[in-house]
């Protein structure tokens, strides 16, 4: 065999090699964009649909906000003895009005922890933590909270929308 050969044997043993190695690992579990869940088309929508919920609080863009809310949208407050601080769809036009208002900044990072989807309906679960910058009387003062959350989804005429945890 020829110095030649056997380099090129030698060469082709690595690349065969190599060409193992991507195939074993290359096909590993895939997740969903910055998450450790597992991937599914529907979950990474889901997924899309909570950035584009987490750009809108960051920019107080309430037309956004307002686009992902169902109109069957109910909030009871985190609170399930007090019906005080309930409030449905028109309700969030409050907050809306608020957050447009009276926040000048916000810094809103979240980390998805679940996704679970049962027909046309589905949770997400996460993990955030928000800054904002508010006026207080005549003065501006920050705001940190971290906290977790979680947004129920429908399905509706085609999209998802939020009708809980905004």
């Amino acid at each position: 065999m020829t110095r030649l050969q056997a380099m090129l044997r030698k060469t082709m043993g690595w690349a065969v090699l190599g060409a193992a190695l991507v195939a074993t690992t290359g096909c590993g579990p895939k997740y969903v964009k910055g998450t450790k869940i597992e991937y599914s088309d529907d979950k990474q929508a889901l997924a899309d649909i909570v950035e584009r919920y987490r750009l809108a609080m960051e920019q107080r863009d309430v037309e956004a906000l307002r686009a992902l809310a169902s109109r069957d949208y109910y909030e009871n407050g985190s609170t399930t003895t007090d019906p005080t601080d309930d409030y449905g769809y028109a309700g969030l036009e409050q907050v809306f009005s608020d957050l447009k208002n009276n926040v000048k900044e916000i810094r809103y990072e979240i980390d998805i922890t679940s996704i679970a989807i049962l027909g046309e309906a589905a949770t997400v679960d996460f993990e955030y933590t928000g800054q904002y910058l508010f006026t207080v009387g005549e003065r501006d003062r920050w705001e940190t909270v971290t906290d977790k959350n979680r947004l129920t989804l429908r399905q509706e005429e085609g999209a998802w929308r939020i009708v809980n945890g905004m």
